[in-house]
């Protein structure tokens, strides 16, 4: 692991924290001049607001999710990730004043939204992976502390592909409100697909020891990509995530299938040539990312949960950027705003954590 150290960062103690393992620092004087290659890490000085909201996708329902922004770029290797298009040097960007700076935003933030008396949901996974970088960043016990601190209408997501050991999780103090929450597939997926992430078995191995920590859980079935047989495994997976975990531990489960920028595709071909997700049949949508055609991504998601529907009015269950039709036809649920998909999972938050 090489590390590029922007000039006046080596104070700041997540800088000290890397610093302290990597093999290479090599400082910088006149900012990153070289391509970073997969396992660099560029620290760098942000003066931007650490509180985001998603970018979600226009047209389509989102959630109104927070985002902790802490770091952009993630090694674990994926061929559909999007952030391969986001950014244009391989590698990971990590903020260097993120305790510093980064959480002092956040408490006022949370103290704000606490005498407003408004549940927030805030992750930090979206430009990378909320755990990946965990071993030597020790962002999360920082996190968690916070939320134990200020005790604030909010829960906090870390959602991974990753698979910490259960040691992890008895080092921090248990809280119902933080939920560790796995990106899942079929293995077919994960071993074509997920390069350097934990397997499917491991990532359910390390939710059992978040939940004998007393944390909450989520898992997000995103993308879904079709092939021949998937409805089959990708309904085994959503089974094996029922028989292992109690319902009401479960946050929430969220369905979305492969969508990308249309500047993805070639840029992902080139960084992963043996990759065939991209071969198939894609329409433009309304937010311009092409998608499989709705009637197909209806069609998955119906015999994916076809052996569920006795109870899915019981399962915790949304759809990550889709449209009112999905909704309707798939879920029988008809909402028509992004406000009330909001209201659905601060409504699954309360039941589980308030």
């Amino acid at each position: 692991m090489r590390v590029f150290a922007e000039k006046g960062v080596e104070d700041y103690t997540i800088s000290k924290r890397i610093i302290n393992r990597a093999k290479e620092i090599i400082p910088l004087t006149q900012g990153l001049t070289e391509p970073l290659s997969p396992k660099d890490i560029y620290l760098f000085y942000y003066k931007g607001s650490f509180i985001k909201s998603c970018p979600g996708t226009k047209n389509y329902l989102c959630c109104g999710y927070r985002i902790f922004h802490f770091a952009e770029g993630c090694p674990l290797g994926c061929s559909y990730c999007v952030l391969q298009a986001y950014f244009s040097s391989s590698g990971s960007r990590i903020i260097a004043n993120t305790i510093e700076d980064g959480l002092a935003q956040l408490s006022l933030f949370l103290k704000k939204k606490k005498e407003e008396k408004r549940l927030i949901r805030l992750g930090t996974g979206e430009f990378t992976d909320s755990l990946v970088f965990e071993p030597f960043l020790k962002l999360v016990p920082e996190l968690i502390s916070l939320w134990k601190t200020l005790d604030p209408l909010a829960i906090l997501e870390l959602k991974t592909k990753t698979a910490p050991p259960e040691e992890f999780y008895n080092s921090l103090p248990s809280d119902g409100r933080i939920i560790f929450a796995w990106s899942v597939n079929t293995e077919k997926v994960i071993s074509q697909e997920e390069r350097y992430t934990a397997s499917l078995a491991q990532r359910f191995r390390s939710a059992e020891g978040a939940l004998k920590r007393g944390f909450s859980l989520a898992f997000h079935f995103d993308p879904i990509i079709l092939y021949e047989g998937a409805e089959e495994e990708y309904s085994q997976v959503l089974e094996e995530i029922l028989n292992l975990f109690p319902l009401n531990r479960i946050a929430w489960i969220s369905l979305g299938t492969l969508r990308f920028p249309a500047e993805l595709k070639e840029i992902a071909i080139q960084n992963f040539p043996q990759t065939k997700i991209y071969a198939q049949e894609f329409i433009r949508g309304l937010d311009q990312k092409y998608r499989y055609f709705v009637e197909r991504r209806i069609d998955i998601y119906t015999k994916l949960l076809k052996n569920f529907a006795p109870y899915l009015k019981e399962l915790p269950l949304y759809f990550c950027m889709e449209g009112k039709r999905v909704w309707e036809e798939v879920l029988k649920k008809p909402l028509q705003t992004p406000e009330e998909l909001a209201k659905l999972l601060d409504d699954y938050a309360k039941k589980c954590f308030f």
